[in-house]
């Protein structure tokens, strides 16, 4: 996408609009989006200043020890792993530093080594480092020690000015990210971008959106298998939930399809596939079936999901971090779409099924939109609509052709 032409700059105009309309006539409006700016101002100084006399950062040798904050849940991550091997290839003797907010999520994207290092649950402490970029929807620069970049790898300050320069464009997202990224989404979503689109431009590289680079084989290894009885056999693996860092408070997300509807769905499998095993996989947030041949819903952790799902003949699922991790793995996924849009996260090797009974409600309501619908139903209805005998049929033909 063209992001200087005059329809795209008029769309982010407009954008930037829409949360300062009610501001237009009304200075508590104003007032309270001055105050936050001005509080996100003062309060990251000042904790900037008293925490760097208490703590140290890596030491200062002749590479360059880079900061990432990884955002949001598994499949924000996954999406930011293109970042961070682009940044990779430009910067390979640097020591990347991996602050996640999903826990070990790095882990199932990462190896550990003496380049790659994965921090601790705590305060990030990217004002050390001496370059700090923050990832999710967007892609924002949070700290650059250009000396240290001047003198250890010259030749990448075009591509750090470059970064400043179009994220000056989106400065007004960018300024609050944490409450602006939903617009962001929106925009990204609206102008037909794929889910990495905003994180090459914003970063500056250029790298391709689409791209599926293999994890390394260390994560995927069949002998991890063994730990749950499935080395050398053929199994589908299905998922039901959302990532375990939201709080649901008793509510079922609406990116979840109907229990019954698994339960009916996996009766089909069973008739026709009897020598495929159903193994569930989850967290906290994901009910446990009975008709599961294998529950591992609790009883994994996040490094083995590469290898669950590397080796299973189909996973079944919505539209979830799982699914967004396959982009790096050979298996092929059969994906149900309830609120989120099936063009910006579909991946081009999976099976995206949805039901366009109302569109996509995903960020309209900050947070809650996980739990509650925009147009005031219990459920949603692209999931009501999607019947367990169509998805049957979508997953016949899949593991048809995989198991021919």
């Amino acid at each position: 996408m063209d992001f200087h032409n005059d329809r795209t700059r008029l769309s982010l105009k407009a954008l930037q609009m829409l949360p300062q309309m009610y501001g237009r006539d009304c200075r508590v409006v104003r007032w309270a989006f001055a105050y936050r700016r001005l509080r996100n101002e003062i309060w990251w100084y000042w904790r900037r200043r008293m925490l760097s006399c208490l703590k140290k950062g890596p030491p200062k040798d002749g590479r360059l020890h880079v900061f990432w904050h990884l955002r949001g849940g598994l499949g924000d991550c996954a999406a930011a792993r293109l970042a961070v091997l682009a940044l990779r290839d430009k910067l390979p003797e640097a020591i990347f530093y991996y602050h996640t907010d999903s826990p070990a999520a790095a882990s199932a994207l990462f190896v550990p080594d003496e380049k790659n290092v994965f921090l601790p649950a705590g305060e990030p402490l990217w004002y050390k480092y001496d370059l700090a970029f923050e990832t999710c929807q967007s892609f924002k620069t949070v700290h650059v020690n250009r000396a240290r970049v001047q003198k250890t790898a010259p030749e990448f300050l075009p591509i750090l000015d470059e970064m400043a320069k179009r994220q000056h464009e989106f400065s007004f997202f960018l300024a609050d990210n944490y409450l602006m990224e939903d617009l962001l989404g929106r925009f990204a979503v609206e102008r037909k971008l794929p889910r990495a689109g905003l994180l090459s431009y914003l970063s500056g590289m250029d790298f391709d959106p689409l791209a599926a680079p293999a994890l390394p084989s260390a994560l995927t290894d069949e002998t991890r298998l063994a730990r749950f009885g499935l080395q050398g056999k053929k199994y589908i693996t299905f998922h039901d939930g959302i990532d375990a860092t939201f709080h649901l408070y008793g509510h079922r997300p609406l990116k979840s399809w109907p229990k019954e509807n698994w339960r009916k769905l996996a009766r089909l499998l069973k008739e026709k596939y009897p020598d495929l095993a159903l193994v569930q996989l989850g967290g906290k947030n994901s009910p446990q079936y009975d008709f599961a041949d294998v529950c591992l819903v609790g009883k994994t952790r996040v490094e083995d999901l590469p290898s669950l799902l590397n080796n299973a003949v189909l996973h079944i699922d919505g539209e979830s971090g799982l699914v967004q991790l396959s982009r790096f793995l050979q298996n092929r996924c059969l994906v149900l779409f309830g609120p989120t849009d099936k063009d910006f996260f579909g991946l081009s090797k999976n099976l995206n099924l949805k039901e366009n009974a109302c569109g996509s409600c995903m960020w309209l309501l900050g947070t809650a939109w996980h739990v509650a619908c925009a147009l005031g139903y219990k459920t949603c209805r692209n999931m009501d609509f999607l019947t367990p005998e169509k998805v049957f049929r979508a997953a016949c033909g899949a593991l048809d052709e995989t198991l021919k």
